[in-house]
């Protein structure tokens, strides 16, 4: 794949982008600034410590221009309310040393609060409980963290908000007015209800706070993204594609080819959810537009927006494909002023291979726009 050329946007200086001009009603321009290339570090608390990351590979990630770390929390005590055990507190150290390694190198960090199946499930089913597990345990966390650094640190009210537009709007609100109270200088980080889709943020309205990021998630064409997905159901779609490129073209080819085989397998209905989304080209112009109804929304508002989520699943996605559409996700952010921080750092989608620490030096080329050679698929 070649890099973009053209009439493709080329990236703002994250200067321009991140200042007090470009957004006057945000209160904290510095921390966003940093915010403006990121990546994800779900295994910090992994229960094996050879899945936890290397302190030396962040060094190198910081090194090579990543500023920012999304930092997904989450323990048992958020489901039981068993604030005085003592694996809690032992959690909530590990926490605050992870901060403080982080700050060390130079990251800046959002705390995440990131929500288990269970959580999740009672917020759907119950929404005034699981609002109030969600209080609760955003309780103890300002406890923990009131002492870190506002200019450094940002908090994420909660990952994917499970529950209806509306419940989830009134309960930012609602949130919002607390936690300032428990964090009175921290920047929050917002993003609309489900999955945090950008068609949902162009509903979303922005809260009173000042200091406030919103964020969204891209993982568009979802079965290009999650291609091989082994968690998903056996008959799932996203699992059973194999080699879903991108970008397509019309009558593409491989698209032809995967449907095929898919029916001959049986797999009729994957065969035909596969047909229907891609009966029309996926393209650079569909990441395009998505990203103008963000920009749109954030100009509207005078507000910033991140993409704190994005990435494809690495396991069986052409790696030429994978690593353009990365490249193609951070010019069309950048071009538009809004930060990213990629999902991951290790895992499925990570950059860093989770044995050997070593970085992927071609995927992290696409996501800062440098020249790489490519291997083939």
């Amino acid at each position: 794949m070649t890099a973009f050329g053209g009439a493709h946007a080329s990236p703002q200086n994250a200067d321009h982008c991140f200042s007090a001009q470009t957004f006057p009603a945000f209160e904290n321009p510095a921390l966003l600034e940093t915010m403006a290339r990121g990546v994800n570090l779900p295994n910090w608390d992994a229960d094996d410590i050879v899945y936890r990351p290397d302190l030396s590979t962040l060094r190198l990630l910081y090194t090579n221009g990543f500023t920012h770390i999304r930092l997904p929390v989450f323990h048992n005590a958020f489901n039981t309310g068993d604030w005085g055990s003592e694996d809690l507190s032992k959690y909530s150290d590990e926490l605050l040393a992870m901060l403080q390694n982080l700050l060390a190198i130079g990251f800046t960090v959002t705390v995440d609060f990131h929500p288990d199946g269970t959580f999740n499930h009672v917020y759907r089913t119950a929404p005034d409980e699981g609002y109030r597990r969600l209080v609760d345990s955003w309780r103890y966390l300002s406890s923990v963290l009131e002492g870190t650094n506002p200019a450094k640190v940002a908090v994420e009210f909660l990952n994917e908000p499970d529950t209806s537009p509306e419940i989830w709007e009134e309960h930012t609100r609602r949130l919002s007015r607390q936690l300032r109270d428990w964090l009175p200088n921290h920047t929050f980080v917002v993003g609309p209800h489900g999955p945090m889709r950008h068609e949902s943020l162009a509903n979303f309205s922005p809260l009173t706070d000042g200091n406030t990021v919103y964020a969204i998630h891209f993982y568009d064409p979802f079965i290009f993204t999650h291609q091989g997905a082994e968690w998903h159901p056996p008959d799932d779609t996203a699992r059973l594609a194999i080699g879903v490129p991108f970008p397509t073209k019309e009558n593409d080819a491989r698209i032809r080819s995967l449907v095929s085989r898919l029916q001959a397998e049986g797999h009729d209905q994957a065969a035909e959810e596969i047909h229907r989304v891609f009966e029309e080209p996926w393209t650079e112009e569909d990441v395009q537009n998505a990203f103008s109804t963000i920009d749109y929304w954030s100009q509207k508002y005078g507000l910033p927006v991140v993409i704190n989520e994005f990435g494809v699943l690495s396991y069986v996605a052409p790696r030429n494909d994978r690593l353009y559409w990365l490249q193609t996700v951070t010019t069309e952010a950048e071009a538009r002023c809004i930060g990213w921080t990629h999902w991951d750092y290790s895992d499925g989608f990570g950059i860093v291979d989770s044995r050997t620490q070593a970085l992927d030096e071609d995927a992290i080329n696409a996501l800062l726009h440098r020249p790489a050679s490519r291997t083939a698929d």
